[in-house]
């Protein structure tokens, strides 16, 4: 199947999805990435990658890097992906760190905490959700800002959810990101997204 590219999708994703095939090391997506950046002046972000996804669980198993790595796993028939492409400045420090600023949570496990609040958050989180991820503001009108930020601790220091910082560039220079979905199946790559 041919894919087809718009000139905007060009660049280091479109470098990426063309190295695509089956029984493909990631390693060798993430060199495509990294060539194609560099071809361009820019750097990539060495600590976040693309990703393997299955239902329910968007970071699974393999991860897809953005710079050449050897002797990474190789992409399987049947597998859904997300190449993510994450470029910077050549005078960036080219990796993430955390902040103390978290706004994406989900939930880690599913289990009954004895606390009718907490377990009716988890019971909505699990309804509408299941384990992918949520942010706060979309539950605020519901149960008050303040009321659901204490539920939220307590859910994290009880390991029910898991709280995600907001990763900024260790420099604090800016960060460009692109994704494309896809899946390989018997007639070849097929873009999701």
């Amino acid at each position: 199947m041919a894919i087809a590219f718009t000139p905007r999708e060009a660049g280091a994703l479109g470098a990426a999805v063309e190295t695509v095939k089956q029984d493909q090391r990631v390693g060798e997506i993430g060199r495509a990435i990294l060539r194609e950046a560099n071809r361009f002046g820019f750097k990539t972000i060495q600590n976040l990658t693309g990703h393997t996804l299955e239902r329910y669980i968007v970071h699974a198993g393999k991860s897809i890097p953005n710079l050449y790595v050897p002797n990474m796993p190789s992409l399987k028939k049947g597998e859904v992906f997300a190449i993510e492409p994450f470029l910077t400045l050549q005078s960036a420090a080219g990796y993430v760190v955390d902040t103390e600023s978290v706004t994406i949570y989900s939930l880690a496990v599913r289990k009954i905490t004895g606390v009718k609040g907490l377990d009716e958050f988890v019971a909505r989180i699990w309804e509408e959700r299941k384990t992918l991820p949520f942010t706060p503001r979309w539950y605020a009108a519901d149960f008050g800002r303040e009321k659901l930020n204490e539920i939220l601790k307590e859910l994290v220091r009880r390991k029910v959810v898991r709280s995600y910082p907001t990763l900024v560039e260790a420099s604090r220079k800016p960060v460009a990101q692109f994704e494309h979905t896809m899946a390989l199946e018997d007639d070849g790559l097929v873009v999701l997204t």
